[in-house]
């Protein structure tokens, strides 16, 4: 081809790991090929990542280093300029195409020909439905053929599965209530109780707060499917719990949508179902973590050990965390609680696909097979418009091309280049929502090792074909341009490739017996989303080299034994669900923060107490989440005053703790939000905070509750509501039980504070609790501990850097009540130290005139 400079390099030397090979280097128009006596390196082209031509070094030799998507780091080092700059040029036009018509999908033809023929027939619709139980034994459900022609959603399959009360009209009106015209739609039916799991994309609220009657009676036709009838004919409500609305983003990014016409359901508009934020973040925030992992990587290579603090530094295990919580929420609504739940994040392709996928894989155990995940992958990721080509970035350019020269230093390139990379848009699309998918099924896999069909060795080759371009199942954004491009007649299905080999990819320990045994699970798992791990084998690691050694072994409790109805955290109750003592020290996973006080990084069910409109705020996961791609530095502050201070006091000096940190807020001034709000945003009170979710529930004065955040017309200053001070009592309570064990006292996130005035006493601390109360929990006892306007006003001047490894202890007993020194706000008690609590109440602090102080919590 015109576009190889160069087509064989000898004495080329390669190095890999810790490993250096001299053999002869080949470009063909479809892989770089390393020869080797030993052994041969096969690289396909779109697998590459970035490829970097360095300066040449005190020997004379030329390095150009390669990264790829499959997480294969090799550097190249030639004898001669000249051939380093042929066959970095030749790569980077080889790579960078700008037609998916020339990826090797389409020039590829098997031989000897596959056994298996029929990869792209594997998935019929009609009959996946039908086996469901949709038509054949659920005559609520009917397909539509809206969409034959793709004109009434491009991005959505052919045949749509929607109630059987709703017409084809209606849902054309629904539509326009819908990003993208992707109306809720169903995904999955279980095969226990006929409850649904349906999919969107986020409605086209706006600033205004328009609301569609199609779109609402759509959503309540969904919900009042399997809803058990009197024998009036009358729909029996409170049979089953509530449903739920998911919007798998963070509620801050949801708000912000506002701004650009969409949004988040109204819920007064919409009956008989809550909603819930999973608090997963988009695919900017996950591409740079996954950056932030391979860096740590690619220190082994160099230095013979990983950076744990920069693998943990990454936030990996938090997003995949935060995606199995959200898929254990859908399995426990759906098989526990008999509901309804319906998923969308902004456009219903990225975070709705992680999470429908993941729930189904653990409910019906039909997709634990080899065929079944099969179907499942062409259903939920293919048919339903997952952004293949975007995501996985296979039509590159020469982004990812950097050549450093000796006249231009090579910070300066770097510098380019990174301007480059973010004024480019091709960039900014691509992202590892598929491999979190895959993630995912390993974590479940690894936790349930007789349970699935299929082996590891299937996930890290269905993740290298991903990125491959050697089959066309992957290639597309969505199933019309699946089509247009004919790609079933001009390119070969992966499922053949995987089908004929079938032995290589089977589990010897998949015991399908499992499933149907009775007085069991009934064949639907509980993953332990506290038991997270990295995949070594997909990363190209050991375990020893990035898991700790508590990591290789299968969690000792089983999520499944200790699975209960009361843990589901829906139905009536579920704003005021607790999580036990023991489970909780079990589960929570503490990450390391700046602040070096400790943050919360629990991704537990949600416990935010708001009943008003129906909304319930899932844990957010703390460090900043982005709102927008412009300038996120206010949320990040917000975020991290709210998450880390509270939770890190909470921790150290049990929940009574609290009260004094709420009291501070009543004595300072605060500064809750930067003055860089993102544009569109809401400049009344705090309306486009963190916090304007619980506004938004009602969680204020009618529920006597604390006023976290204020904001006047400027968005620096504002003055803590002073009608506050006359509520007695109304100050946040942890509504979690300190664990009796040895373990590491549980940390607490912002969501994990209940904001009712109604507080159980045996939930805020045990014994020694700092709240005491009536049977009804309606008054509290008087008592406060030992502080005075000084000390806490000192606590507040104490900046983070001065903190940064002074972390405060914790009391050994959970029972005992700390209160702060008498004098010297600083100082604090030592590891073990007993503090007795007051005989008798202390007198109120004298009123102070309110000082302006700069805030000290804010880290940028």
């Amino acid at each position: 081809m015109d576009y190889i400079k160069i087509a064989k390099v000898n004495a080329v030397q390669l190095e890999k790991g810790q490993s250096t090979y001299i053999g002869t280097l080949h470009l063909t128009a479809h892989h770089l090929i390393f020869s080797h006596p030993d052994q041969e390196i096969w690289i396909s082209y779109p697998t590459i990542h970035t490829v970097e031509k360095g300066l040449p070094t005190v020997h004379n030799v030329w390095p150009l280093h390669i990264r790829c998507h499959n997480f294969v780091f090799v550097a190249l080092n030639f004898q001669s300029e000249k051939d380093v700059t042929d066959v970095y040029e030749s790569i980077q036009k080889l790579t960078c195409i700008s037609s998916v018509e020339q990826l090797y999908a389409f020039f590829y033809t098997p031989s000897p020909a596959f056994k298996a023929t029929d990869g792209w027939q594997i998935y019929d619709p009609l009959l996946e439905y039908e086996r469901m139980g949709v038509m054949s034994k659920n005559d609520q459900w009917r397909v539509s053929e809206l969409n034959r022609s793709y004109t009434f959603s491009p991005t959505y399959p052919q045949l749509i599965v929607v109630p059987s009360k709703i017409s084809d009209t209606v849902l054309q009106y629904a539509a326009k209530h819908r990003s993208k015209a992707r109306i809720p739609a169903l995904s999955y039916l279980h095969w226990n109780n006929m409850a649904s799991i349906t999919r969107s994309s986020q409605p086209m609220v706006g600033l205004k707060q328009n609301r569609s009657i199609q779109d609402e009676k759509l959503i309540e036709a969904i919900f009042m499917t399997n809803v058990p009838q009197s024998s009036s004919g009358n729909p029996v409500y409170g049979s089953t719990a509530t449903n739920l609305i998911i919007d798998a983003r963070p509620t801050a990014n949801a708000m912000a949508n506002t701004a650009v016409g969409a949004g988040t359901e109204n819920m007064e508009n919409y009956r008989n179902c809550k909603k819930v934020y999973s608090g997963i973040d988009n695919i900017h925030v996950m591409r740079e973590s996954l950056n932030k992992l391979v860096e740590a990587l690619q220190e082994i290579d160099t230095k013979g050990s990983v950076n744990k603090a920069l693998l943990q530094k990454s936030g990996w295990l938090k997003h995949i965390g935060a995606v199995m919580d959200g898929a254990v929420m859908i399995v426990r609504n759906i098989h526990i609680s008999s509901s309804h739940v319906l998923v969308h994040c902004s456009d219903g392709w990225d975070r709705t696909a992680q999470l429908t996928s993941v729930a189904q894989i653990c409910l019906d155990p039909y997709y634990r097979t080899l065929r079944g995940f099969q179907v499942l992958v062409e259903k939920e990721w293919c048919s339903f418009g997952y952004k293949f080509m975007d995501r996985c970035g296979h039509l590159s350019n020469d982004k990812n091309f950097v050549a450093l020269s000796a006249t231009n230093s090579a910070a300066n390139t770097f510098a380019n280049v990174q301007n480059k990379l973010y004024n480019n848009k091709h960039i900014r699309e691509t992202s590892p929502i598929f491999h979190q998918f895959l993630d995912c099924v390993f974590q479940t896999m690894y936790q349930n090792p007789k349970r699935f069909e299929f082996n590891e060795y299937f996930l890290t080759r269905l993740h290298y074909h991903v990125y491959s371009c050697q089959f066309g199942n992957f290639l597309f954004n969505c199933q019309k341009d699946r089509r247009e491009y004919n790609a079933t007649s001009k390119c070969t299905s992966i499922w053949d490739f995987i089908n004929s080999n079938k032995e290589e990819y089977l589990n010897k320990d998949y015991d399908q017996s499992l499933d149907k045994a009775r007085g069991g699970d009934e064949g639907v798992l509980f993953p332990d989303t506290k038991a997270i791990r990295y995949w070594s084998k997909l990363f190209g690691r050991t375990d020893e080299e990035i898991n700790s050694p508590d990591d290789n072994t299968t969690p000792s409790n089983p999520p499944n034994e200790r699975t209960t109805p009361e843990m589901l955290g829906f139905g009536s109750n579920y704003a005021e669900s607790t999580t036990s003592a023991d489970d909780h020290s079990a589960d929570e996973r503490v990450e390391s923060e700046p602040l070096g006080i400790g943050s919360s990084t629990s991704t537990a069910p949600p416990r935010l107490s708001a009943r008003a409109n129906n909304v319930v705020r899932a844990g957010t996961p703390t460090g900043g989440t982005q709102v927008s791609e412009g300038d996120d530095s206010w949320q990040k502050s917000a975020d991290n005053l709210a998450s880390k201070f509270p939770a890190a006091l909470s921790g150290a000096f049990g929940g009574g703790f609290v009260d004094s940190f709420n009291r501070l807020t009543m004595n300072v001034r605060d500064t809750w939000y930067a003055s860089s709000t993102p544009s569109g945003a809401s400049s009344q009170y705090g309306e486009d905070s963190p916090f304007a979710d619980m506004r938004a529930a009602g969680v204020g004065s009618q529920n006597r509750s604390v006023t976290l955040g204020r904001s006047n017309s400027n968005r620096r200053r504002g003055t803590v509501d002073r009608e506050m001070r006359s509520i007695s009592g109304a100050t946040p309570a942890i509504m979690q039980s300190q664990s009796q064990s040895n373990s590491p006292s549980p940390k607490h996130s912002l969501a994990d504070l209940t904001l009712e005035h109604e507080i159980d006493p045996l939930r805020s601390g045990g014994a020694g609790g700092a709240f005491r109360g009536s049977p009804n929990g309606s008054t509290h006892s008087s008592a406060r501990p030992a502080t005075n306007s000084r000390q806490l006003q000192a606590a507040a001047t104490t900046s983070p850097k001065e903190s940064v490894g002074r972390s405060m202890p914790r009391v050994a007993s959970p029972d005992l009540t700390m209160a702060l020194p008498s004098s010297g706000g600083d100082a604090a008690p030592s590891e073990g130290t007993t503090i007795e609590k007051p005989a008798t109440p202390l007198p109120e602090p004298p009123k102070e005139p309110v000082k302006e102080l700069p805030h000290p919590l804010f880290v940028e």
